[in-house]
């Protein structure tokens, strides 16, 4: 029987990513290709009233057709696009959804919170690093927004999406993003992020869990740490707080050519974000109670592709 292949674009708020998939004889994901393109269409979350700038919707039409082009060459028996939090909350989101089918002649859905946490779930679930892990707590940090889901028996019991993704946090709390982040700015994002989850009664567990998380500012990160240390991507899935303190330190302490200069795996589309992301992480790891956490590449298009070829 011929093998069914789907394709996924997720519309992020600082990538637009493509993954093809199909299942193999086990019944396992097969990932046939992914890419992440830099087009950040979120710029301007973090204003009371975002929206989308002509600019912004322009250059996500382009990389949305370069990505569906890409995925041709597989012939995916079905596309899925989807849209997360910088079109959710754009007063002209849904405008934008329109111009993508009618430029690319596919539908758009545009998540809504829940939507999307549920889907990182799904991700979550088919990465085979944690098929022993039925019960852990998943974190998933975006542009615009942050998804926290409490797995059980290998299924979401409760899920957040809370407005702290690392561009958000950067407009809205670091005046000028290309120099050095002040220590007050740093301290600033973390009691944002420690005031919001605390307001959003997400039922954090009492007990020690497994704390996995997603995201490009979590591969970013393991990916300067392994570089820094000489050793496989791949033998970096752990990061202690104390890891992402002194990166947070580190990186906060430079210029955004410093940052460039001085950690060569850093993306340019991500160094400016990456103290607002850090601070993030660490409030959410110290709210959680939390010493480590594991990274998983496995999030939203992973699980949209498995809802797709179940």
């Amino acid at each position: 029987m011929k093998t069914r292949n789907v394709a996924v674009i997720d519309v992020g708020s600082n990538t637009i990513k493509l993954l093809v998939a199909s299942r193999s004889a086990d019944g396992s994901l097969a990932i046939l290709q992914q890419v992440s393109d830099p087009t950040r269409i979120g710029s301007g979350i973090g204003s009371e009233s975002p929206v989308l700038s002509r600019d912004s919707m322009l250059a996500g039409l382009a990389t949305i057709a370069k990505l569906l082009d890409g995925a041709t060459v597989y012939s995916p028996s079905e596309i899925r696009i989807v849209a997360t939090g910088a079109v959710r909350e754009a007063a002209n989101g849904k405008e934008f959804a329109n111009l993508i089918l009618q430029s690319t002649g596919h539908s758009a859905i545009i998540l809504s919170g829940g939507e999307e946490a549920s889907g990182i779930a799904a991700g979550l679930i088919t990465d085979p690093a944690l098929a022993s892990h039925h019960d852990f707590l998943a974190c998933d940090l975006g542009g615009g927004s942050m998804e926290l889901i409490l797995v059980s028996a290998r299924s979401a019991r409760a899920k957040v999406s809370l407005p702290l993704g690392a561009v958000r946090l950067t407009e809205r709390f670091i005046a000028e993003p290309q120099k050095l982040v002040s220590e007050r700015e740093t301290e600033a994002i973390s009691e944002h992020v420690q005031t919001t989850l605390a307001a959003s009664e997400f039922p954090f567990p009492e007990a020690s869990h497994l704390l996995v998380a997603t995201g490009g500012a979590f591969a970013t990160a393991r990916a300067v740490l392994a570089d820094r240390e000489g050793i496989p991507f791949e033998k970096r899935s752990l990061l202690s707080r104390q890891d992402l303190t002194q990166l947070l330190q580190e990186i906060s302490s430079l210029s955004l050519d410093g940052r460039l200069d001085r950690f060569p795996s850093l993306p340019p589309n991500r160094a400016d974000v990456m103290p607002a992301a850090l601070a993030c992480i660490v409030a959410t790891l110290d709210h959680a109670h939390a010493s480590e956490v594991r990274n998983s590449l496995r999030n939203l298009r992973y699980g949209i592709a498995a809802e797709l070829l179940a």
